[in-house]
């Protein structure tokens, strides 16, 4: 008797334990909440790094570097959800060439995935704009930035 009571209690502990790890688990869920757009830098269609760059929001909190004085061959551009429009300098430490500058307007679109990860933003690409002391253009193939961490913002560097 005692045996079937032991049995039964670690059933019961075995199916709590179970049911809590399927219930409470975000395995699913992808690490970032929000879209971020990752930019890489080109020479016609080869990936490049570029040896000192600086990057940094105009008007973000603190106005702090993404990027400061770095060789960098990507960069995630965050966007921010109080806005619809983003930019960002890129500057090329160590160089005689002046600064860019990349513009970003978008449409902010809240997207609930589940229950376990919650609401995400994504963010639809409708525009933008960059000065071309060193960039030569920019390509955005698919303009909606979701939290796949894939390339979706391509530099191509004069």
């Amino acid at each position: 008797m005692r045996r079937l009571i032991y049995i039964f209690l670690m059933l019961v502990v075995g199916c709590f334990l179970a049911t809590g790890i399927v219930a409470c688990s975000n395995d699913n869920c992808m690490g970032n909440s929000n879209g971020i757009p990752l930019a890489a830098f080109y020479e016609g269609n080869n990936a490049v790094t570029l040896p000192s760059l600086t990057v940094y929001g105009i008007g973000a909190p603190n106005d702090s570097a993404i990027i400061r004085n770095s060789s960098a061959s990507q960069v995630y551009l965050p966007l921010r959800i109080t806005a619809t429009t983003c930019e960002y300098v890129l500057d090329y430490n160590g160089t005689e060439i002046d600064n860019d500058t990349l513009t970003l307007n978008y449409d902010i679109i809240p997207y609930f995935e589940s229950r376990e990860c919650g609401a995400m933003y994504n963010f639809d690409i409708k525009s933008w704009e960059f000065t071309c002391h060193a960039i030569d253009s920019v390509a955005i193939p698919d303009t909606r930035i979701t939290n796949a961490d894939v390339v979706t913002i391509k530099i191509f560097m004069q």
